[in-house]
């Protein structure tokens, strides 16, 4: 596996969808992205209404190479907020600070949007993605004992 520390941003296809599901299977993707439980058909029925869904942009995320390594994207989106999310399915590219990389490309993306505020959730145990994003300028919001998230936010 060669790795040049660049991402790119791709639309989330068919190749994408296939790849997704067998990454929110690993259960510690399924954990740390909150996935919940969802069947072949929930799946489909997502990416059927992708196109016309205002609220929601997902893409996929490949490697300089080529390789498909994981989907980030914006979700709720509101008039100019929108929430951050991201995962990388491929371990290999674990560790690399690809996730940084991810939300700078869906930053620009927001921003075409008119985005101008990204919030993120992330569990609350999940110290080592919550120092990543602070130290990308998010600041912590609120913390969720229900369901031990923390929310952040960011001006952009």
């Amino acid at each position: 596996m060669s790795f040049e520390g660049e991402i790119r941003l791709v639309p989330f296809d068919r190749t994408y969808l296939e790849r997704s599901w067998e990454w929110l299977r690993d259960p510690e993707i399924k954990t740390m992205t909150m996935a919940g439980e969802f069947t072949r058909e929930d799946q489909e029925r997502f990416f059927e209404d992708l196109p016309s869904r205002q609220d929601y942009k997902i893409w996929g995320v490949e490697s300089a190479d080529g390789q498909p390594i994981g989907a980030g994207g914006l979700k709720h989106i509101q008039g100019s907020d929108g929430e951050f999310w991201c995962y990388i399915g491929e371990r290999p590219y674990w560790g690399r600070g690809i996730g940084g990389r991810i939300l700078e490309a869906c930053e620009v993306e927001a921003q075409k949007l008119g985005i101008d505020r990204l919030t993120m959730v992330a569990l609350e145990d999940n110290e080592r993605s919550i120092r990543a994003y602070e130290k990308m300028g998010f600041q912590f919001v609120s913390r969720h004992e229900e369901d031990g998230t923390v929310t952040l936010a960011k001006s952009l």
